[in-house]
């Protein structure tokens, strides 16, 4: 550590510099204590409470501590000069924290004497000393999370000065202190020092400096904010996507697509409108919906003004520019403030709805009416929302509903994935309307992150997975959010200095193509990727999560490059051919509207192909796809890495059995739409294997429920796929207690050539519930008519019946491409069901609860284990879009043969392509020839004297796996960059660790 600085200033003899309002005479040599931490932390002295301090990367960490009651630290560097008059000046790292400042005029000996200037958070400063003198109301723009400050404050007697970064923050020639307290103790002499204060604060200095007035240059750092045009530009840009733009684009006033679309906006808005309270007495704005809590029930008052505002600013509206609407939205946004208590200071309930839910419909709404508030009535907003999103990465806590209390942040937390771009989003409209650059600045690089690749906790992994909450699968709900949030961002800072670097926006736009093709059906997303999302009542056409997921596709493909960009196009024109006026007039704003349109209308986008065909392995998420032209499957998994399902906030009360296995088949019925989660047997779900001992609606705050298990996930060479599960029950909680339950089983699924060849072996359970595997619960599609055939003739589909099950099954749909056939390859006793069942989304979530009842038709294929099972087995090929000629005749080739079904291996081969598919749950299995020293999922595929293998680690551990040949390589046509073949060819190893359950590929050619 650096003790002393000399710095040689130009002697300008006989003059005066003046600097700021201080004046001094000039001296030859300005002497500067100077400490960069590179070496020691130097001497410190607590006067007030306990520090402590550290070296950390050439920085001094500082950080308070409790003592008692108090929790104020006034650290003195010793090290320092006594100093009446001079300036200090620390360099620290942001990092969210409040209540910190430099001390200045410190003495070694009094604890009550020394003075400080302080960051109090939210742009708010203090100055002063002890004895309740301090001037609090010093205002700035609030810092930013993870920039470096540089805060120089200069004292002369009673003058002081401070700077922020070399720019003016704070001067005053006489300090005098509020409430009759005196001036400033000009006269003191002492040392410099850091004081924390408040809460638990850690501090990180980069370095201190203090000499004389004017022997620190300020270095002003070169402004970052935007100018008035740039910030024109972006809030147009902004503007421009909600409300569009009819004097670049007159044309559109007579388009027919917009005619509906403003007409459905228009409508909606005059409803609103008419229901406003306007009262000058009234509590209230809108009455509250009856599902709403009372934080929600301020988001919706929001989200109202925002319908109001988007109508007001949209040409082509009944309400566009009325001045008495515009009066009255401005009015109403001062009664959220004022009376409503959105004003910055307090909260209560879901910290959603406060930094969330309505900042992003507050800035929407100041975005349109800019031009209609003073600046003082935007300072105000904007001051208000930044209170609650002081920057991205800080979140509330959770708290009781109704009940307010002062703002709590979680320390020591930073927010991620799709709540990080909600956040965000909310800094960059803040930087646009406060026309601050930093703001800016943080938005894009605080979600860079979040679309960086992870290997753990929340975000995308290098297989496509998305997850949120920590082990959650949430794709298509968070992960929908995300795509949302950072195109939004990306698309409004592109062309500006606040943009990203394109080695950025192509990262993120492959993971969303990673992501998110290969999970849409039907411009849908998957269910199994949308957590306890899809326990929430949907629309009644057939979208779901498709409308919101093609338009974020759409939003991404305009910062794509050519390739990605027409990959984009095409795949979403190829969903929204199936309905495009639906997706005109359920636009989410005017963006949307334009981007779907010009898609529609580019005759070189032709969206012929289905985006995806094939097999993918989202091994980080345990979830997995297999496409064929007709029909997609997918299958929900759940391990010691990923939780079987979610519940919170009162959602998906019934979700305890949905990553058991269970199998999602899509093909042209109506399965998943609008009234099947409301009425699915929850204990019945197609493709699992279930305990069906009865459990509570979960109504914890948040359920989560991993297995013991590691094996879970597969082998797939992009067609072909052998994919395993160990399932195991033991340690389930309902609503936090610990059931009975000890199921355990070995699940296979080996796919190939459109047929699902389903295994089970080792099942076992004992408690007094019926152990059973659901081959099919399926939900009958309204509009056709079905029948039960089997090799014996045509089954009576009413009721419930037993029946010896030996050849086939098929449940016969009079539509196209909705049949779905069942080969037993050995004989089963399996129970028939069908039934007719009712519910309401209120019963499996009271967060978004919908009263409407629906009634479905059911039909169930169900294999019953009994009671305490021991090493049952099941065996089933699913054959999607089966006809009754087409299974005879499958049932005659015998094409599926069934090597193993045991608890060490299962093993299947398919005669026609020659493929061996197999789990294998022990070490040293051997499947063709060739022993496994792990356990392994793998296809294998010989021909003549080559081979071909597939395998994978689906424990994802860090094995090395050792492949022993029965016979010796002769040449090595292919190996994967991890695969290494032995000198005398009898053995392969492959390295799985960091492959997240990934596949590796060996071809050879034997002797």
């Amino acid at each position: 550590m650096k003790k002393r600085k000399m710095i040689q200033w130009l002697s300008l003899v006989g003059s005066i510099i003046v600097i700021g309002m201080f004046q001094s005479t000039t001296v030859k040599a300005a002497e500067i204590f100077e400490t960069n931490f590179s070496q020691e932390k130097g001497n410190w002295l607590d006067i007030k409470g306990t520090s402590k301090t550290s070296l950390s990367e050439n920085q001094l960490v500082i950080s308070n501590t409790t003592q008692g009651t108090s929790i104020e630290s006034v650290s003195i560097l010793q090290d320092t000069p006594l100093k009446k008059t001079g300036e200090v000046e620390m360099s620290f790292l942001y990092e969210g924290q409040k209540n910190f400042g430099v001390i200045f005029r410190g003495s070694e000996t009094d604890s009550a004497t020394w003075q400080s200037f302080a960051y109090n958070g939210d742009g708010d400063w203090q100055l002063g000393q002890p004895g309740g003198k301090w001037i609090t109301t010093i205002k700035g723009s609030p810092l930013v999370k993870g920039k470096t400050y540089r805060l120089l404050v200069r004292y002369e007697e009673k003058k002081i000065m401070a700077y922020l970064n070399g720019h003016l923050l704070y001067e005053n020639q006489e300090v005098n202190y509020p409430n009759g307290n005196g001036s400033i103790d000009g006269d003191w002499q002492g040392k410099i020092g850091i004081r924390l204060f408040g809460d638990r604060v850690t501090l990180k200095v980069v370095a201190l400096k203090n000499g004389e007035i004017g022997s620190i240059p300020l270095d002003p750092e070169e402004s970052n904010d935007p100018t008035e045009a740039e910030a024109k530009e972006l809030q147009q840009k902004w503007k421009t996507n909600l409300v569009g733009d009819f004097e670049k684009n007159p044309e559109l006033l007579n388009d027919p697509d917009v005619i509906a679309y403003t007409q459905k906006l228009s409508e909606q808005a005059n409803e609103l409108y008419g229901k406003l309270n306007k009262e000058s007495s009234r509590t209230y704005l809108w009455e509250k919906v009856a599902s709403d809590t009372a934080s929600a029930d301020i988001t919706t008052q929001f989200a109202n003004l925002s319908v109001l505002a988007r109508a007001y600013g949209t040409q082509g509206t009944a309400l566009y520019q009325n001045q008495q609407v515009g009066t009255d939205i401005v009015e109403a946004l001062d009664f959220m403030v004022d009376v409503r208590k959105y004003d910055g200071k307090k909260y209560h309930g879901n910290w959603w709805d406060w930094q969330i839910g309505v900042p992003q419909k507050f800035i929407d709404i100041l975005m349109i009416m800019k031009d209609e508030l003073t600046p003082d009535q935007l300072a105000k907003y904007t001051q208000v929302i930044s209170r609650y999103v002081p920057d991205p990465y800080k979140q509330l806590y959770g708290k009781p509903q109704g009940t307010f209390v002062d703002l709590h942040f979680i320390p020591n937390f930073q927010t991620t994935g799709a709540n990080r771009t909600d956040l965000a989003l909310t800094i960059m409209g803040l930087g646009i309307l406060q026309k601050n650059g930093d703001k800016l600045s943080v938005s894009g690089e605080s979600i860079k992150e979040v679309f960086a690749l992870v290997t753990k906790g929340d975000g995308f992994y290098k297989d496509g997975s998305f997850i949120q909450h920590g082990d959650i699968p949430y794709t298509g709900s968070y992960g929908n959010v995300l795509v949302k949030g950072t195109s939004k961002i990306l698309g409004i800072l592109a062309n500006s200095k606040w943009n990203l670097p394109k080695d950025v926006t192509d990262s993120f736009v492959t993971n969303v193509n990673n992501a998110f093709i290969p999970l849409i059906e039907k411009g849908e997303m998957m269910p199994m990727v949308n957590g306890r999302s899809i326990s929430r009542a949907t629309s009644t056409k057939t979208t779901g999560f498709g409308s919101p997921t093609m338009y974020n596709l759409l939003l991404v493909s305009e910062f794509a490059d050519p390739s990605a960009n027409s990959q984009l196009k095409e795949s979403v024109k190829y969903w929204l051919k199936e309905n495009p006026a639906y997706y005109y007039t359920n636009a989410r704003d005017f963006k949307d509207l334009l981007l779907t349109k010009q898609v529609m209308s580019d005759e070189t986008i032709l969206g012929k192909e289905k985006p995806f065909l094939g097999s993918k392995l989202y091994g980080a998420m345990d979830r997995y796809v297999y496409a064929s032209g007709d029909f997609s499957v997918g299958l929900s998994m759940y391990s010691n890495r990923i939780s079987s399902f979610e519940a919170g906030n009162k959602e998906n009360k019934r979700g305890w059995h949905t990553s058991d296995g269970m199998l999602y088949l899509f093909n042209q019925d109506q399965q998943y739409g609008e009234g099947y989660w409301p009425t699915i047997d929850p204990y019945r779900l197609p493709g699992t294997t279930v305990d069906t001992v009865k459990l509570a609606d979960e109504v914890s705050s948040f359920t989560t429920v991993r297995s013991s298990e590691k094996q879970v996930g597969g082998a797939t060479d992009g067609k072909n796929a052998a994919i395993g599960m160990a399932l195991n029950k033991a340690g389930t909680k309902n609503n936090g207690t610990v059931l009975p339950m000890d199921l355990k089983a070995q699940k296979s699924w080996f796919v190939f050539d459109d047929q699902i060849v389903a295994l089970g072996s080792g099942i076992q359970g004992t408690t007094s519930a019926s152990i059973e595997t659901v081959i099919e619960n399926r939900m009958l599609d309204s509009n056709s008519t079905y029948q039960l055939l089997t090799n014996q003739g045509e089954v009576s589909s009413n009721g419930e019946q037993t029946m010896q099950a030996n050849e086939w099954l098929l449940l016969s749909s009079s539509q196209k491409n909705q049949s779905i056939g069942y080969y037993f390859p050995q004989e089963e006793t399996i129970t028939l069901v069908k039934e007719q069942r009712t519910g309401k989304y209120s019963d499996i979530n009271e967060g978004f609860p919908n009263s409407q009842v629906y009634t479905e038709n059911y039909q169930k294929v169900l294999l019953n284990h009994g009671q305490k099972p021991i090493d049952e087995k099941y065996a089933y090929v699913l054959l999607p879009n089966a006809t009754k000629r087409g299974l005879e005749n499958y049932a005659k080739q015998n094409r599926i043969e069934i090597l193993s079904n045991e608890k060490a291996t299962q093993s299947v081969k398919d005669t026609v392509t020659g493929i061996t598919a197999a789990n294998l749950w022990a070490a040293n299995q051997t499947v063709a020839g060739i022993t496994f020293s792990h356990p392994a999922s793998v296809l294998l595929k010989e021909e003549s004297n080559k081979a071909k293998v597939t395998v994978a680690n689906p424990l994802q551990t860090n094995e090395t796996l050792t492949l022993n040949f029965s016979k010796a390589v002769k040449t090595v046509i292919h190996a994967d960059e991890n695969i290494t073949i032995s000198e005398d060819g009898r053995s392969a190893q492959v390295q799985t660790a960091g492959m997240t359950g990934g596949s590796s590929q060996l071809e050879v050619e034997w002797e």
